[in-house]
C-alpha cells in the first residue's frame, strides 16, 4: 500500500471540491441568464493581429495568386 498521508488527503479533497465548485458555478450561470452561452463557446479563439511570419506568408500567397491570374506585381 502506498503512503497516503494527511497532505495527500488534503490535495485530493481540494481537487474534488474544486471540481464540484466549478460545476456548480457553471450550472448557476446557465440558469441565471437564459441567453448565456456554454463556457466552451466563450473560450474560442478570436483573431487578432497577424504575426510577422503570418503576414509574410499571406503576402506571398497573394503574390502567387496574382501571378496565376496574369497580373503584374
Amino acid at each position: 500500500m502506498t503512503n497516503r498521508n494527511r497532505a495527500w488527503r488534503r490535495r485530493k479533497a481540494r481537487l474534488i471540491l474544486g471540481k464540484i465548485e466549478t460545476t456548480k458555478n457553471w450550472l448557476v450561470i446557465q440558469f441565471q441568464d437564459p441567453k448565456a452561452k456554454p463556457i466552451a463557446a466563450l473560450k474560442q479563439h478570436k483573431p487578432g493581429k497577424l504575426t510577422r511570419v503570418q503576414a509574410l506568408r499571406q503576402k506571398w500567397q497573394l503574390n502567387e495568386e496574382m501571378l496565376v491570374d496574369g497580373a503584374v506585381i
